[in-house]
């Protein structure tokens, strides 16, 4: 009968947060990749469609504060918080981490996170030309001071960025409405996210890999590079 890798109390502590129209069922693979390195994940789930990134990054220190107050109860020992996020979940913790402090050395792997804001998402804001009013879920997301992800703030911690670089293959939900459109034409991307989006001048590191926007967090490579920075603060 099969039975689940236990792992020790003092087993390092890793939280994945999603990215945008997701929940957190699509970092359950990331989760049970990392348990094979000797992680510990709480996966999180945001209805993030209609709330603004600030609102999303209290939510989640909530839920940060609850679980580390939990294991802390249990085992005597309040443990460090690192994150593993997918594309704007990324966002999220840069402006939980700016305006929350979490203590501890927190070790960050952001996935294709649109840091600067994402240029698809202004394309199918224009495109839908809903009469948005005061529901616009794309906003957020708008490149540059237009948006809130290029002021969620530059944290105090130890940030790695994956950047993919396969923009062929499914892509939803983005991949079904832009119809082919180039968000990159001038440079690398992964049919979601252009890599001069990821750009953060406090990342340590990053590295590019060949895989497309909304499926490289199930990719074995992905979580391995993810497990390294996690353990060494480094890609190398």
């Amino acid at each position: 009968m099969f039975r689940p890798m236990r792992l020790p109390s003092d087993a390092p502590l890793v939280f994945l947060v999603h990215g945008f129209l997701r929940t957190g069922a699509s970092m359950v693979p990331m989760g049970a990749g990392l348990r094979l390195h000797g992680f510990r994940s709480s996966v999180i789930t945001q209805m993030n469609l209609h709330q603004e990134i600030p609102v999303l990054a209290d939510s989640l220190f909530e839920h940060v504060c609850r679980v580390r107050d939990r294991h802390q109860a249990k085992t005597g020992r309040r443990p460090d918080a690192h994150f593993v996020t997918h594309s704007m979940g990324g966002v999220v913790v840069r402006s939980m981490l700016s305006r929350h402090e979490v203590d501890g050395p927190n070790h960050c792997v952001f996935l294709a996170p649109p840091n600067n804001g994402s240029r698809l998402a202004e394309h199918m804001r224009e495109r839908l030309a809903f009469p948005w009013g005061s529901f616009d879920p794309l906003a957020k997301l708008l490149p540059g001071e237009r948006g809130q992800c290029a002021d969620s703030g530059d944290p105090d911690a130890i940030i790695g960025i994956i950047v993919g670089t396969g923009s062929r293959g499914v892509n939803a939900p983005w991949g079904t409405l832009s119809n082919g459109f180039e968000i990159a034409q001038e440079g690398e991307h992964d049919g979601t996210v252009a890599a001069d989006e990821t750009h953060l001048d406090s990342a340590v590191g990053s590295v590019r890999v060949p895989y497309n926007h909304s499926l490289m967090m199930l990719r074995r490579p992905v979580i391995d590079l993810a497990a390294r920075f996690l353990k060494h603060g480094n890609f190398d």
